[in-house]
């Protein structure tokens, strides 16, 4: 209660919340997902594996994102938000503890679908149900500059990993990776963070005079799952989700390897990678604007054709003027699953079965991250290139951009 107190004092508490959010999902991914590639050719070498076997884990990232998505669902019915994202803060802290002690391919495998199904269940559709409490309006735009967090984390620690691994070792490294994120979880989840303004006697951002009626109604109405499953747009729809995800896996899994195939050097494609990633950080809250003020559909294609950007600038990659198209499609693009499903959930199927929704998206991404290591391994052994797939995923995206031009409403006529 007297933090309560003391934080209801700060002024402009809404962006303060969105502030320890972005600097939590800092710490969540940029521990974990976001920096293994530089643990990946260590841990190797040190469990004496081949890099097929360590390829094994993409797959199960798949399965972890699926598992994830279904006990996200199952919790936010029955536990409070705010319990689930504290509860997954503190296991994904000790799941990064627990990989600097790893001893074997099996501990290796575990502790990487424990930390796929856990940033599942508790960072983007649960962090995202709390800004939603917490902003009336703007809310796309503030969960776009939240989800910024997830690629500065990247970045830090990516550049921490860097200095460490070749002075303390990749065990230590992960070790201090361990106490970084669970100083900073405590911080920004425990100490800052509320589920509701209400917590603090606020109200949400740009909430109307008549706020309370309008609350109540709106948590009233929704569509129900099962009728969403009779509908055939809402199949075409989901099989849109999956195409796009696709797509964005084949660029986001194989654009260094594919540039050191046409011949750049490891440092150059390192420099590819990391300005994708600085305009991933930078598309997610330019792509929340687009969502909130140019509604579903207009963003939808907006970002797809950003993927089909950077999809045909892989493909002329050989010539150096594709690099900056590459790495500014691609970060615009690989934006649109953290910040569109939020926005579909909300304005398409409504806020009684929210966290149902989001996690039904989350399968169909999880099913494309699954199925689409395997399409890429099939096409590379056959033409020993990347730029198959590519072509394979522009298919997709057209695809993606035809249905969502059939699928979508236009802005203002969202059911929700």
């Amino acid at each position: 209660m007297a933090i309560d107190n003391k934080l209801r004092k700060i002024p402009h508490m809404h962006w303060i919340t969105v502030l320890a959010l972005f600097l939590a999902l800092a710490a969540l991914w940029g521990s974990t997902a976001n920096s293994s590639g530089i643990f990946i050719t260590p841990i190797q070498e040190s469990l004496n594996a081949t890099r097929p076997q360590m390829v094994i884990a993409t797959t199960l990232k798949g399965v972890g994102n699926i598992g994830g998505a279904f006990l996200c669902a199952f919790l936010l019915k029955r536990v409070p938000v705010i319990q689930v994202i504290r509860l997954a803060a503190i296991l994904l802290s000790a799941s990064v503890f627990a990989m600097s002690y790893i001893q074997n391919l099996f501990h290796y495998y575990l502790i990487v679908m424990i930390q796929t199904v856990l940033t599942c269940i508790g960072t983007y559709i649960p962090m995202s149900i709390v800004i939603q409490n917490w902003f009336e309006k703007n809310t796309s735009m503030a969960i776009g500059v939240a989800f910024m967090g997830s690629g500065l984390g990247g970045i830090v620690y990516n550049y921490l990993g860097g200095i460490w691994i070749p002075t303390v070792g990749w065990r230590r490294t992960l070790f201090l990776f361990g106490i970084i994120t669970l100083v900073s979880l405590f911080l920004t989840l425990f100490v800052i963070t509320r589920a509701t303004p209400y917590h603090l006697n606020l109200r949400p951002f740009g909430a109307s005079d008549n706020l309370e009626s309008e609350q109540l109604q709106k948590e009233l109405t929704g569509m129900e799952v099962k009728d969403a499953l009779r509908n055939v747009r809402f199949w075409f729809f989901i099989t849109a989700i999956f195409l796009v995800t696709l797509s964005t896996n084949a660029l986001f899994n194989n654009m260094s390897p594919h540039l050191i195939d046409l011949g750049y050097s490891l440092q150059q494609a390192a420099q590819v990678s990391a300005a994708f990633m600085l305009f991933l950080m930078f598309g997610k809250p330019v792509l929340g604007y687009v969502f909130e003020f140019m509604g579903l559909k207009i963003a939808s294609v907006i970002s797809t054709l950003a993927v089909t950007l950077a999809l045909l600038s892989s493909i002329f990659a050989g010539n150096a003027y594709f690099l900056w198209p590459l790495a500014i499609g691609s970060g615009v693009g690989l934006s649109f699953s953290s910040i569109a499903f939020p926005a579909f959930s909300k304005h398409l199927f409504g806020q009684k079965n929210y966290a149902s929704f989001a996690s039904i998206l989350q399968i169909s991404a999880g099913l494309a991250t699954l199925l689409g290591p395997i399409i890429t391994s099939l096409l590379y052994n056959y033409s020993k290139s990347y730029i198959s797939t590519y072509v394979l995923a522009l298919i997709y995206t057209v695809l993606t951009i035809l249905i969502w031009l059939f699928v979508l409403p236009k802005r203002g006529h969202e059911p929700f």
